[in-house]
């Protein structure tokens, strides 16, 4: 199971979504750096589950518990371990899935893969829960950024089709037993130019490979993306910034399948044997 990226700073994703716990080693971080750990966490308690009607029912603190590479708020050069305690785990809940296995996630392709050893419960390593080792890494990444003077910030700028009352879109469709997708505007300022390399180890590529680690993501377009195949030569160029680069991304997510309205691809009324 590849959870193991990167080349000069590689980040390793370790455990489940009903697991006792999940967590991240992050090694290759220059020692001397400072870490703020209270801004890390507040970073972290904007992701937590459970904090609306907006969000999954499930309800999980996501307190970090930082186990090695910092001391009194400095990477020390060691592997920064970190992990989260699942709290709130009903693995009673999944045990059907051995048989009757949900639309739109990993719960057959795993089934096969793993030759019936995978973990079903919450969907296991699979289950979009990894994503909050994954933010630690992120969170602490894009404070060591900030300290380059690069910015990341992002924002949903449209759900269920509309850019407009995202909140009342999402509590119609669940009033309604369904769900909606959205998409994310991300925008890099204060880039220096020339990261990367040709070809396969492009900055596009790299982000690209990161991005789609979130299993919501189905999509990614930089610039003007798609709109690009639209316009002629003269509208599409970009202006030279000499000293800076200025990173775009659209991310288009997923919807949601898990839900209680029975769709026209939906096959859990069918029992299907293994």
């Amino acid at each position: 199971m590849s959870s193991t990226y990167g080349k000069n700073i590689k980040i390793s994703i370790f455990g489940q979504s009903h697991s006792k716990g999940m967590g991240v080693s992050i090694d290759g971080l220059p020692a001397g750096k400072s870490i703020d750990e209270i801004a890390l966490q507040k970073f972290m308690s904007r992701r937590a589950p459970g904090q609306g009607d907006h969000t999954t029912s499930r309800k999980e603190a996501d307190q970090i518990e930082i186990l090695s590479g910092i001391i009194e708020g400095k990477t020390c050069g060691a592997p920064i371990g970190a992990i989260i305690h699942n709290m709130d785990t009903i693995s009673e809940d999944y045990k059907q899935l051995v048989d009757v296995p949900r639309p739109s996630h990993a719960d057959f392709t795993s089934r096969i893969k793993y030759k019936g050893f995978q973990d079903i419960a919450g969907g296991g390593h699979f289950s979009g829960r990894l994503t909050a080792p994954l933010c630690i890494a992120g969170g602490i990444c894009k404070q060591l950024l900030e300290q380059k003077g690069i910015r990341i910030e992002a924002q949903a700028i449209e759900v269920g089709g509309s850019n407009k009352n995202i909140l009342t879109s999402i509590a119609e469709a669940k009033a309604d037993g369904d769900s909606v997708g959205g998409i994310i505007e991300c925008l890099i300022t204060g880039m220096p130019v020339g990261v990367g390399e040709p070809m396969f180890d492009g900055i596009e590529n790299k982000i690209s490979q990161t991005v789609f680690a979130v299993p919501a993501i189905k999509g990614i377009e930089f610039g003007n993306g798609f709109a690009a195949a639209k316009l002629r030569g003269s509208q599409n160029n970009d202006n030279f910034i000499l000293n800076t680069l200025l990173v775009i991304m659209l991310l288009p997510l997923f919807i949601i399948s898990e839900i209680c309205k029975q769709g026209i691809k939906d096959n859990t009324s069918r029992k299907r044997q293994f």
